[in-house]
């Protein structure tokens, strides 16, 4: 099976901002023990910190769909109601994954 890289993208306002940071947070170590969750990482912009970014890496499409169906998503789907702007979310899949011996392949 390929694994699966949902993305969300989220833009808050400044007053709602420390609730958004708050409820995605609290999803982060319940998310990485669930079963077939490689990582599950939470990003804020630099240069533009209403910017905050949800990045959850799966084993497979199954694993993925019973995080969606969850109740704690429950606090995603909340969290995306808050932005300011359409948010952006999107489903990766990763057929194959290379480490350094591509760097190495490509410089040769």
């Amino acid at each position: 099976m390929d694994m699966v890289i949902p993305t969300l993208r989220i833009v808050t306002a400044p007053r709602r901002r420390a609730e958004v940071l708050r409820t995605l947070t609290a999803q982060l170590g319940p998310t990485c023990v669930q079963p077939g969750c490689v990582r599950c990482d939470l990003y804020r912009d630099v240069e533009t910190p209403d910017v905050i970014t949800l990045v959850e890496e799966w084993r497979a499409q199954p694993d993925l769909d019973s995080r969606l169906r969850s109740e704690d998503y429950r606090a995603v789907l909340g969290a995306i109601e808050m932005s300011t702007e359409e948010p952006v979310l999107h489903f990766d899949t990763v057929i194959r994954r290379g480490g350094l011996e591509i760097v190495a392949s490509a410089r040769q």
